[in-house]
């Protein structure tokens, strides 16, 4: 009877702890950021900077070049390719890498040394801010020290593209279609690296991926904002199938991250770009508001579904129109005065006047372009844009970008989410809303 009672106690303190063992908090201890302007550190500039050099064209495909033609030998090893087929391959890939790519990346680059390094002032540090972006507050926020990139990885670049026109980087494509790969992969998705070709070209350094990295994916915005340039986007069925275009771009993305070994992902819907300076009193932002609620409904789906496919994963979608919304409706609570005008006021848009620039199609990197100009009737030291005075007091930094104090709101409400879904996390509030 002693024996069976001290059982039953033993049964009960062990039950008692299950739910706690089943339950128990999901560490983070590094991350890898995808995204564009609203996640972008640094990484645009650096890009515009490597493609400005006078170095020899050639020299810059050289890394890839190399990487193709061992694919190519491990190939040909794997399936017994005669030698005399694997050297004309080889032979052939470098003629187009010396002799064909280099002159294409010649006047690429010829191109790109007509406009200026962005963003540039009054942006901070290469940030499309006043400050830090998101991601960086909420690196801080788990104690991840951002100056290493085995714990801290940004991949976000200003201006990126979530749509992807698939002609997919595989080395069979590669090494079947050279040219055509390539092209793709610089006309228009080099200058800014689209989200599918960013995630590519992560997973061709890192062909096995970390189990316990958390790797957060937020794309998708810039589709909307750059399609009002396309008259048809107001076609209900024509923007509808853009809309899965964009939703699948980002799908391909999760799915890549997840097939070579991610199990823990976060996944951001995009905010209102109606809302935005640019955009919020325009006939445009019922559309584009649309566009964003339909993007973040489609997505939802989409996660719920991965989660069936990958049930060993942990996917958390963050619809990050809620919190702008509550931003916008409650600026009190976060210490904002203004949230709809911009603190950047430019004082000549110019927009036409740089329709040959690389940048010509896409508005983010077009804006930061237009600040930069100079105009014949400036004083020394002037400049095409005025800043306002209080920075904080507004959740715009520019037309469609937050201000360093939004993205710190936003890394507080993405780390308490993060939270209740189980990740062991520190969430602090920003001071404007301890109260």
């Amino acid at each position: 009877m002693y024996y069976h009672n001290r059982m039953c106690r033993w049964l009960c303190i062990l039950l008692f702890f299950i739910p706690l063992v089943s339950a128990a908090s999901i560490p983070v201890k590094s991350m890898v950021v995808f995204g564009d302007s609203l996640s972008d550190t640094g990484n645009t500039t650096h890009l515009l900077k490597s493609l400005r050099s006078e170095e020899n064209p050639a020299y810059i495909v050289a890394p890839f070049k190399v990487f193709v033609i061992n694919k190519m030998i491990e190939f040909a090893n794997d399936y017994y390719v005669p030698q005399i087929v694997l050297d004309a391959g080889i032979l052939a890939v470098t003629d187009f890498f010396d002799h064909d790519l280099a002159p294409y990346i010649v006047n690429l680059i010829a191109q790109v040394k007509l406009v200026p390094i962005l963003p540039g002032k009054p942006y901070w540090k290469s940030r499309f801010s006043n400050g830090r972006v998101w991601n960086e507050y909420l690196a801080d926020m788990f104690s991840i020290q951002k100056d290493d990139e085995e714990v801290y990885l940004n991949r976000a670049f200003g201006g990126s593209w979530a749509a992807t026109y698939d002609t997919q980087l595989t080395v069979w494509n590669v090494i079947r279609h050279p040219l055509g790969i390539i092209k793709t992969l610089i006309v228009g998705k080099l200058i800014p690296p689209s989200l599918g070709l960013t995630v590519q070209a992560y997973l061709l350094e890192h062909q096995k991926l970390s189990n316990e990295t958390v790797y957060f994916v937020f794309s998708g915005g810039n589709d909307y904002i750059n399609a009002l340039q396309y008259e048809d986007k107001y076609d209900p069925a024509v923007m509808s199938a853009y809309i899965d275009n964009i939703v699948d771009g980002v799908s391909s993305a999760v799915l890549k991250l997840t097939q070579a070994g991610a199990r823990r992902i976060v996944v951001l819907g995009v905010p209102h770009a109606g809302d935005t300076p640019k955009f919020v009193k325009t006939a445009d932002r019922e559309l584009l508001n649309f566009a964003s609620d339909q993007h973040n409904e489609r997505l939802a789906i989409r996660v719920a579904e991965w989660k069936q496919l990958y049930p060993d994963a942990d996917i958390l979608f963050i619809n990050t129109q809620e919190y702008l919304e509550r931003a916008v409706n409650e600026p009190g609570n976060y210490g904002f005065a203004n949230v709809t005008d911009a603190c950047i006021d430019v004082k000549f848009p110019m927009f036409q006047g740089i329709t040959h620039s690389a940048f010509a199609n896409n508005f983010v990197l077009r804006y930061a372009q237009v600040l930069q100009y100079k105009d014949k009737s400036f004083a020394p030291g002037e400049t095409n844009y005025h800043v306002c005075d209080v920075p904080d007091d507004y959740l715009f930094w520019d037309e469609i970008h937050p201000s360093t104090r939004a993205h710190h709101h936003f890394a507080y409400e993405v780390c308490s989410a993060m939270k209740d879904h189980g990740y062991d996390v520190r969430c602090k509030k920003p001071e404007s809303a301890q109260a």
